[in-house]
C-alpha cells in the first residue's frame, strides 16, 4: 500500500511576506488597494492636490501642498486641478507612499505635467521633497512667488493687515504643532509672514488670536 502523501505545513510567515508584496507600491508605507494601470481615469477630484481613480484609490500629486478647501485659495486649487483631470485619463509616474499611507505619483495628462501646472500657477506650493523631477516644482513654485500668482498674492500673503488697526500675526509652524501670534513690538515681528493659505491671518486682539487657537510667542516680552 502506498504511504499517504505528507502534507505541506502552513507557513505564516511566508504569507505575510506575499501579502506585504501585494501591498506595497513604492516607497515603505503599506496601502490597503493597488494601482494596476499607470493609465488611470480619474472619478473625484478631492482637493488642489488629491483625487480618486476608478477604483477608488486616492492619488496625491508628489512634491506640492495645495490649501485646504477652507483656507485662502482653496476652492480656487481645487477648480484648477479639477480642469486639468477629472473625467480624464491620467499617467501616473513614480509612484509612492508616505507615511499616512497615502499614493503619491507625477501626474500628466495630455503630455501636460499637471504638479508643474498647480506650482506654477500659484494653486500649490513645493513642499520641499527632492527627486530629479521635483525640482522642476521647485523652479516653478519660485516663480509663482516672484510673480505673485495665486496663494502668493497680497490676498492670501498679505504684507499688510487686512484691515485697519489688526496687526496681531498669527503663524502657524510646517510641522502644525504650533499655532502662534506676535505683537508689532515682537522679536522677529517683521520677519514674520502671514500666509493665510495654510490657515494663518491677521488679528485685531489678542482675545480674537486665542479664540482660532492661537498662543502668544515667547519672543513677546
Amino acid at each position: 500500500m502506498p504511504k499517504p502523501s505528507k502534507k505541506k505545513k502552513f507557513s505564516f510567515k511566508k504569507a505575510l511576506v506575499a501579502i506585504g508584496a501585494i501591498g506595497i507600491i513604492a516607497g515603505s508605507a503599506t496601502v490597503t488597494k493597488r494601482v494596476i494601470d499607470p493609465g488611470e481615469i480619474v472619478t473625484e477630484v478631492i482637493d488642489g492636490d488629491t483625487f480618486r481613480i476608478e477604483n477608488g484609490q486616492s492619488i496625491r500629486l508628489f512634491g506640492i501642498d495645495a490649501p485646504e478647501l477652507q483656507y485662502c485659495f482653496g476652492e480656487e486649487a481645487k477648480d484648477a486641478l479639477s480642469s486639468k483631470v477629472f473625467g480624464k485619463k491620467v499617467i501616473l509616474k513614480g509612484l509612492k507612499t508616505d507615511i499616512y499611507k497615502r499614493i503619491q505619483a507625477f501626474v500628466y495628462v495630455d503630455g501636460e505635467f499637471v504638479n508643474e501646472y498647480m506650482s506654477k500657477n500659484g494653486f500649490a506650493y513645493y513642499d520641499g521633497n527632492k527627486t530629479e523631477t521635483s525640482e522642476i516644482i521647485k523652479e516653478t513654485s519660485y516663480y509663482a512667488r516672484d510673480n505673485k500668482l495665486g496663494i502668493f498674492s497680497e490676498e492670501c500673503s498679505p504684507t499688510v493687515p487686512i484691515k485697519k488697526n489688526c496687526g496681531i500675526k498669527g503663524q502657524i509652524s510646517h510641522d502644525l504643532n504650533k499655532y502662534i501670534y506676535m505683537l508689532p513690538g515682537c522679536r522677529d515681528y517683521d520677519q514674520t509672514k502671514v500666509e493665510r493659505y495654510r490657515g494663518e491671518d491677521w488679528f485685531c486682539t489678542e482675545n480674537e488670536a486665542k479664540a482660532a487657537g492661537f498662543v502668544k510667542s515667547s519672543n513677546c516680552q
